[in-house]
Formats: C-alpha cells, sequence, structure tokens
C-alpha cells in the first residue's frame, strides 16, 4: 500500500477557501435515463426466386460409361471451377448459368462445381442442371472425386457445340 503525505491547511488557506465557496450553489442532480434495449428488428428476406421446374424434379443424367469409371478413379481433370460457397440460391442459379454457358462457348467440356457438403446447394445444383437454360447444355452430372471436393462438389460434362 501507498501512504500518502498530507498536510493540514492553514488558517489563511481555511478562510480563503470558504469564501470561495460561500457563493456556490450545488449543481442539481440529473436522473439517471435508464434505456431499455431495443426490440431486435426481424429480417424480413424476400423469397429466392428459383425457377420453378418444368413438369417434376427431374435431376440432370448421370455421367455413364467410360467418363464415369475414369471420373471416380480421379483421372479427370476439370477444365474449370466454379466455387458457390456463400451464395444465395439466387445467386448461386445465376452464377452457375452464367458459368457454363461461358465453360461452353469456350469448348470447355468437363467443369467442376463445388456447393459445399451441407446445405441447400449441394441438393439443388443437379436439379437445376436438369431444367431452364441448362439442360440443352449439360451432358451428365457425377459426384467429384475426393481430391476434387468429394460430396461437397460435382463434375458437370458440357455438351458438344453443334
Amino acid at each position: 500500500m501507498i501512504r500518502r503525505h498530507t498536510r493540514q491547511a492553514s488558517e489563511e488557506e481555511e478562510t480563503l477557501f470558504r469564501t470561495a465557496l460561500k457563493d456556490a450553489k450545488p449543481l442539481k442532480k440529473r436522473r439517471v435515463r435508464t434505456s431499455v434495449a431495443p426490440k431486435p428488428v426481424k429480417v424480413v428476406r424476400p423469397p429466392s426466386r428459383i425457377p420453378a421446374p418444368e413438369f417434376n424434379e427431374v435431376p440432370a443424367p448421370k455421367i455413364g460409361g467410360h467418363d464415369d469409371a475414369r471420373l471416380r478413379r480421379g483421372r479427370g481433370e476439370p477444365e474449370a471451377r466454379l466455387d458457390l460457397h456463400g451464395m444465395t440460391q439466387d445467386a448461386a442459379y445465376r452464377a452457375s448459368v452464367r458459368f457454363l454457358m461461358g465453360a461452353r462457348a469456350e469448348g470447355q467440356r468437363l467443369v467442376l462445381v463445388i456447393t459445399g457438403k451441407g446445405g441447400i446447394l449441394r441438393g439443388q445444383l443437379p436439379l437445376w442442371l436438369g431444367q431452364g437454360d441448362l439442360k440443352p447444355l449439360v451432358g451428365g452430372v457425377a459426384e467429384a472425386h475426393a481430391r476434387h471436393g468429394g460430396a461437397g462438389a460435382y463434375y458437370v460434362t458440357l455438351r458438344r457445340k453443334r
């Protein structure tokens, strides 16, 4: 503990102090405002604008034959990749359409679309690829080899341009 050395005020200092305080008035007591925490605001998000399936939810065809066996062994190398992590369904759908149309325009045949292992996108991607704008582009879909993301990614084969 630290000791503080205080000295006694002299008589002259005491009288000077009292005359200075003679005209002083105490401050008014201010009431402390207690604020109530605001109620949390509910964020209302519009429903995502995923295109409605044509008649029924039919996923894109699976990759078959020689290509499927080659991909399951991890021998195929994707020519392009698209990562959909962190996107909303609407944004992921639009990104998929842009990506696959661009890849086909460049003559690419095998692309990798990464969705992540959980969530909605993993289940929705095969459905998107089997309908609407993407149906004429897609030759087949298969789950990626562990080297390329395994259950969290898909190989997509694109049809040749005619």
